[in-house]
């Protein structure tokens, strides 16, 4: 199966308007058995997005249950997105997303469905709004996520890791995902903008390309990959995994150790592009 066809199908499985238009940037590892992995995402806000369009930038886990054609995929996503027709305003939030088309759960983003449960002791929660956030230029905000398995109850378990020590922020129940049940086939670290087939697409990241490098563009980090015992066994370097960038001319990727002063950066890159893409 053309690795394109993984990113685009996440994310039109949940898009609720007719005659979408879709793009996205960013990396996915070759197939695999993955057991969790970790991001460290840049908070950029998109304060102009038309109603009826979307911006996210997440961490996704797949399995696509022995089907080529994504048919019967199962994902657990976490992230960063501005999603007007979900939240009727245009705030970065938190989200939370699974669905497994191989048992025909449908599933939701947050805790809309059964599905994810927030922990009790967590500060933390599906749909929060986020402040304060990047400025062009100038100060860095991010969140750092990571989802793996609980070794005692062996539920995909979702942390913030951005606050010195893992923060428990939640968990997927047992049995909403078949698919993914033991394992994950691949990992995708990206970003996706929708809109309307008649309009103009948003601004992705910080409205800005990806070669405009550090304080400027978007970015995604400190990647990293766990195994079975939700220990960090390997932080892939951006040029081990697959580039997927189906609008270059509107939306890029790439890799942070071509800038000066950041040949050591191999496990971050930097994404984005402005507003006004055209079909």
């Amino acid at each position: 199966m053309a690795l394109k066809s993984v990113f685009v199908l996440l994310f039109l499985s949940y898009t609720i308007v007719a005659g979408l238009v879709t793009h996205h940037a960013g990396y996915v590892t070759y197939d695999g058995a993955y057991y969790g992995a970790q991001a460290r995402i840049s908070a950029w806000g998109v304060p102009d997005m038309n109603p009826d369009s979307n911006y996210e930038v997440s961490l996704t886990l797949i399995n696509l249950n022995g089907d080529p054609n994504g048919d019967r995929i199962s994902v657990l996503k976490v992230g960063l997105h501005v999603f007007p027709r979900l939240y009727h305003n245009n705030r970065l939030r938190i989200f939370t997303l699974w669905s497994d088309n191989a048992a025909k759960n449908t599933g939701c983003y947050n805790t809309d469905c059964p599905g994810f449960v927030v922990a009790n002791s967590s500060a933390f929660y599906p749909g929060q709004a986020i402040s304060p956030l990047s400025q062009y230029g100038g100060t860095d905000e991010f969140i750092t996520f990571s989802i793996k398995k609980d070794t005692a109850t062996q539920l995909w378990t979702l942390y913030r890791e951005d606050y010195g020590t893992s923060i428990k922020f939640g968990w997927w129940k047992k049995g909403i995902l078949a698919g993914l049940e033991d394992k994950a086939d691949s990992v995708q670290w990206g970003a996706f903008v929708d809109y309307p087939d008649n309009a103009a697409g948003p601004p992705m990241g910080s409205g800005h390309f990806s070669w405009e490098g550090k304080h400027k563009a978007a970015y995604m980090s400190d990647l990293k990959l766990f195994d079975q015992t939700g220990n960090g066994s390997e932080s892939p370097n951006i040029y081990d995994l697959v580039k997927d960038v189906d609008k270059p001319d509107c939306y890029t990727a790439l890799p942070a150790s071509v800038f000066d002063g950041e040949y050591d950066e191999r496990h971050k890159f930097y994404y984005g592009g402005p507003a006004g893409c055209r079909n």
